[in-house]
């Protein structure tokens, strides 16, 4: 694997690339990133175990390093566009057989839990040093880092098992993370899961560790995607602003150059708004749906209004959209 790899960037930087395949270019490296990740594991679990007074083997396990496409859908549902997202892993089994040297259950217990959360951070940091330059730092995301960053934020963070499964109804999460996660509950699992959706460069969801209590072994998951919008909240809120603003001086004074950047604003706004919409999936909200829906509209139509007109129409219509768009992604909307 590293002869080939190192084969192919020799013709890279000899800008012979015409015997080169996108196996040669991708997918070496992806199998780089799934092979370090096993490898990483295991030694680090073994150092773990010694330290422990664990006896640790690695029972046959296996995942996947992949590119991932995310799919944008026009207001009909059909397919629209299809883009590059980044890359993914996912390991599906990692089964080890694990046992307390002095027959310590609690011990026992312990190493399997800080195994699996040791584990998924590296579902995150593996990608990271694959893919980061001198120049530019990549971001991953794994549960452990879902729910570290949303610590960070403030957010609080759940335990859940049966006794009290009522709290998931004030945890924001998609429907499949949602229904997921009830299914554990009701089986006798525990959960940890943080309060509401984090955004990582792009990236917005959810992680959520669902465990056996009595081994403390489970499973990681995260749940969610790219972001639909290509602006931040603080950036549409300042454009925004200043948008409205021009299109007020302009309307009044008959600023023609004003008003153009106002529309033009105005159209930058539509087109996230719209994005950020297609990308919030499923919900129960079907009214508050519409309301985005004709928010989306208004704006839209108001470009062909007066100035004064249109400047107020607009920014009004994109306040009551990201409104209505907090609201399709709150709890109460997807329970």
């Amino acid at each position: 694997m590293q002869a080939r790899l190192e084969n192919t960037q020799t013709q890279i930087e000899a800008d012979n690339t015409a015997s080169l395949t996108k196996h040669d270019v991708v997918g070496d490296i992806l199998q780089a990133g799934i092979q370090g990740y096993m490898a990483m594991t295991y030694a680090t679990d073994r150092i773990a175990a010694q330290s422990a007074g664990v006896a640790y083997y690695r029972q046959p396990s296996y995942g996947s390093f992949s590119t991932a496409l995310t799919v944008a859908y026009s207001l009909g549902g059909m397919p629209a566009q299809v883009t590059f997202s980044g890359v993914v892993m996912d390991v599906d089994r990692m089964v080890t057989n694990v046992e307390e040297k002095a027959n310590c259950y609690e011990g026992y217990v312990a190493f399997n839990r800080a195994s699996g959360m040791r584990n998924s951070a590296y579902e995150h940091q593996i990608p990271e040093q694959l893919f980061s330059t001198d120049t530019e730092q990549a971001e991953g995301v794994s549960t452990a880092k879902a729910l570290a960053d949303a610590m960070a934020q403030g957010q609080r963070i759940y335990t859940l098992t049966s006794n009290n499964a009522n709290e998931l109804a004030n945890i924001t999460i998609d429907d499949g993370a949602r229904t997921e996660i009830q299914q554990a509950l009701n089986l006798g699992l525990e959960v940890t899961v943080h309060q509401s959706p984090i955004t990582v460069n792009g990236w917005q969801g959810s992680g959520y560790a669902i465990l056996d209590a009595e081994y403390g072994v489970g499973a990681y998951q995260i749940s969610g995607g790219v972001s639909g919008g290509f602006l931040s909240d603080d950036l549409a809120g300042v454009l925004t602003f200043f948008g409205f603003s021009a299109g007020l001086v302009g309307g009044v004074f008959g600023a023609v150059s004003l008003i153009f950047i106002s529309a033009m604003i105005a159209s930058i706004l539509i087109i996230d708004l719209y994005l950020d919409y297609v990308s919030t999936g499923s919900t129960s909200c079907e009214g508050i749906e519409i309301l985005l829906y004709l928010s989306i509209l208004a704006a839209a139509l108001s470009i062909v209004a007066a100035p004064i007109a249109f400047t107020i129409l607009s920014y009004v219509s994109f306040i009551a959209g990201n409104a209505s768009l907090s609201a399709l992604r709150s709890g109460a909307c997807n329970q």
